[in-house]
């Protein structure tokens, strides 16, 4: 049984999310980059770092910290899984920032965001809401799109 057949057998959805979190990113630090991973792999790890971010910060942390290099990941990732409410929700938060694409350089980024306008902020706290109050059941997409692309995700 691989690791990911185990964190599918889990009985809580929760447990199962954060087993394959561990694994991809303990195969993740293997080798050397999540970016190695497959694409399947990196769409659940997009996901990761977005919801991550959004719960620790929210969409200011999110473009303002490492994690705003992946934002058009992030909206594949939530494309590639189905999560239409959640993929239009992310698409409007880049929609607002300053300069499209929105820049993978950390100081470019940081340097638009210094100027940004209140009307931003408030804009993405509403997207924020919108997301936390969403009935889309991401936890469920993600297993349904994690038992489906499993063989891409053995490790």
């Amino acid at each position: 049984m691989t690791e990911i057949d185990f964190a599918l057998n889990q009985k809580q959805d929760t447990e199962i999310i954060e087993l394959v979190g561990t694994v991809l990113w303990n195969k993740a630090s293997e080798v050397n980059s999540f970016e190695q991973l497959s694409e399947p792999e990196k769409t659940f790890v997009y996901i990761d770092i977005f919801e991550g971010e959004l719960n620790n910060g929210g969409l200011f942390d999110f473009f303002y910290n490492t994690s705003g290099a992946f934002a058009h990941q992030v909206l594949d990732a939530y494309q590639a899984i189905g999560a239409e409410e959640s993929a239009t929700i992310v698409s409007q938060a880049i929609a607002l920032f300053p300069e499209l694409p929105v820049s993978k350089d950390l100081f470019i980024r940081r340097q638009l965001m210094s100027n940004l306008k209140h009307t931003v902020l408030a804009e993405w706290e509403k997207l924020e809401s919108q997301f936390f109050n969403s009935e889309e059941a991401i936890v469920t997409i993600l297993i349904a799109y994690i038992t489906i692309n499993k063989t891409y995700f053995e490790y």
